[in-house]
């Protein structure tokens, strides 16, 4: 056996049963918009998990199957219908060409899918309304009748078994996350009376039948793995003190594997790894649980480098890591590990716009720093220009960044141009408050590429009209970012007034004072935790019912528990009407009364303005000419390097 020189432990074969697996890295089970509307296998769908299987992963996850399928609802996929089964047998066929093991997830989302439209009642193990994330509360489901619990473990043995038909190598039941079989093994979540609930027994009951009924169904050589809850982080929910034994329960039964996740729909801020949260954080549920079964175990959530996933196969933690977002933003993490090529790695942010919930965006899988997720016959092979194009691209923010490396892999001869001495522009200031500093790996990413690229930089050198009269290029890229907002309002110029992006850059250093800031939007409150972490008493005004509102719901959820513990005051529906002398007066909105908020600073996040003097300069100037990020329009990230890379692919 040849053993891998940078990391031997993480690409050493591994079993499944009798599947053999060509490295210890399994992509999760992560789901997606690709499915079609019938929850059918769709070319889109196929594109996304055949660039993962290219990019090494050892074991492809398909996710995920649900049985009781809500018509319409292109998230989920479907297997219980033989018309089904032709479409899966080529994703399977597809995955396999690439050395992938397969499995798929099989599931049933209970209550949880009160989470998104849905057409069918709500069912659950008891009458209990999910509270997404503390916060909002969803119907009450109906709690199963008994021979519904056992028509659904005939379901999930003939669906499992059409999977099998399909040429899965293996199966994976789904019973984390407070999702239905989940909702019978957490004393949190089930309140029944009958042999269904109560004792340990009794809530493991479900799963175990269900679990013995798919191994009746496929074979006692078929491997069927289950995903369950190492620790819901609740009083009353599933702790390390019963996983351990809920495992070897299942292990017992007939499991193959146990796929170590966590938390429920109340705090899936900590399923899902928000920024602020480390790398390996969960290491303690995985451990107590490997130290109880002898099937293999998968540890999940917010792994990044390959170096920790070493680390957790080599110390036995573990017998495979389980990656789901990053081989979203670099379907090649595993090739690339494989190879030594750590720094090649673009890394996931832990930003959960690919998620895109809270935020208004449409119900579409992206991801911020791969503009190919879901676009992977647009993004995912760029292919060199017919025309080698002189292109200067103008601010090295995230889009202008993602612009000239696209344009380099396109072979064109590319200059990024920033006035600051760094590359990164509103990202170093967006990385800067606590547990942010993840948005600096797109960052060291980018700049890794420029070199290898031969992207030429142009630091500290301001663009003007001339010198791109001077420069000539056949195209040019704005990527000029945008400016703060200064609202026209009496005292607004005093020396107390700054502005956010001031405080974030450093250019305002303000600590131990009376802090009121204004705008609670997400750049607003991030900036208050970074104040009140530096001893500063802060106070929030926000015209909105809420804070940081057009912020992602898990990083938010994340952002105002530390608000919270820092005792940052939070004040909406206000309106700023003056700074004077002793602070600032507001307004309430609902009252209509004034009330002075004292303060010896005010820091203003009250939104930005595209910065277009150069790009209105000089249009029509110049022949190919784009304007991309937010000089074209505020928005996100995610927005900015996917209109980057295209203006670069556009290029002519």
């Amino acid at each position: 056996m040849i053993i891998n020189r940078y990391y031997p432990k993480l690409f050493e074969p591994g079993k499944i049963g009798k599947v053999k697996i060509k490295n210890r890295i399994v992509m999760s089970p992560l789901g997606t918009s690709f499915w079609g509307v019938n929850g059918e296998v769709t070319a889109k769908l196929m594109d996304h998990y055949v660039e993962r299987a290219k990019g090494g992963a050892g074991l492809i996850t398909v996710s995920y199957i649900v049985l009781d399928y809500p018509a319409g609802y292109a998230s989920l996929g479907a297997l219980d219908k033989p018309q089904l089964i032709s479409g899966h047998a080529e994703l399977v066929e597809a995955l396999h060409n690439y050395g992938a093991a397969v499995s798929v997830q099989i599931g049933h989302p209970g209550k949880q899918r009160a989470v998104a439209p849905a057409s069918s009642s709500l069912v659950s193990s008891s009458p209990l309304a999910t509270v997404f994330l503390g916060e909002r509360t969803y119907p009450v489901p109906r709690a199963l009748e008994r021979s519904e619990i056992y028509h659904l473990i005939e379901l999930f043995g003939m669906v499992a078994f059409n999977a099998q038909r399909a040429g899965y190598d293996m199966v994976e039941l789904h019973a984390a996350h407070g999702y239905l079989i989940g909702s019978f093994m957490s004393p949190y979540l089930n309140k029944r009376t009958d042999e269904f609930g109560g004792s340990l027994d009794n809530r493991m009951r479900f799963p175990i039948e269900i679990t013995k009924r798919v191994k009746e169904r496929v074979g006692l050589d078929y491997p069927v793995g289950i995903r369950i809850n190492g620790d819901e982080f609740l009083d009353g929910g599933i702790t390390t003190e019963e996983s351990p034994a809920m495992a070897k329960m299942l292990e017992d039964a007939g499991a193959a594997f146990i796929h170590i996740s966590s938390g429920i729909s109340e705090n899936l801020h900590k399923s899902f790894d928000i920024q602020r949260l480390p790398e390996g954080w969960k290491s303690y549920m995985w451990e107590a649980i490997k130290k109880r079964v002898k099937i293999p175990t998968f540890a999940a959530g917010g792994f990044k480098t390959p170096e920790y996933c070493e680390k957790v196969i080599a110390e036995d933690k573990a017998d495979f890591v389980a990656l789901g977002r990053p081989l979203f933003a670099d379907p090649e993490w595993p090739n690339k590990a494989l190879e030594g090529r750590v720094d090649d790695i673009r890394k996931c942010t832990s930003c959960m716009e690919c998620l895109g919930v809270g935020t208004g965006r449409a119900a579409v899988t992206r991801c911020a720093v791969n503009v190919a997720v879901g676009r992977e016959q647009q993004f995912a092979e760029i292919k060199p220009a017919a025309v080698r194009r002189k292109v200067a691209v103008v601010g090295a923010g995230p889009a202008g960044m993602e612009a000239a490396r696209v344009a380099g892999l396109r072979g064109h001869e590319v200059t990024l141009y920033d006035k600051k001495k760094e590359i990164g522009g509103q990202l170093l200031l967006a990385a800067t408050p606590p547990g942010k500093d993840k948005l600096l790996w797109l960052r060291d990413y980018e700049a890794t590429q420029f070199k290898k690229l031969k992207v030429k930089l142009e630091l500290g050198r301001e663009v003007t009209p001339q010198l791109v009269e001077e420069v000539r290029p056949d195209a040019i890229i704005i990527a000029t970012g945008c400016r703060p907002i200064i609202p026209d309002i009496p005292g607004i110029k005093s020396e107390k007034v700054s502005t956010a992006l001031d405080v974030l850059e450093g250019k305002e250093k303000i600590e131990n004072e009376k802090v009121v800031m204004v705008g609670g939007g997400v750049v607003g409150a991030e900036t208050a935790e970074f104040l009140a972490e530096g001893g500063n008493d802060v106070t929030i005004v926000e015209m909105l019912a809420d804070i940081a509102l057009d912020m992602e719901a898990f990083n938010r959820k994340g952002l105002m528990d530390a608000l919270k513990e820092k005792n940052v005051t939070m004040l909406t529906e206000r309106e700023i009407g003056e700074v004077v002398e002793k602070g600032i007066m507001v307004i309430d909105k609902q009252s209509g009364k004034r009330h002075l908020i004292e303060a010896e600073r005010v820091v203003l996040a009250i939104g930005v303005r595209p910065a277009t003097e150069l790009s209105e300069a000089l249009q029509g100037n110049v022949g190919q000419f784009y304007t991309v990020g937010d000089c074209r329009q505020p928005r996100t990230i995610m927005a900015a390097v996917y209109e980057g890379a295209l203006a670069a692919l556009q290029i002519r």
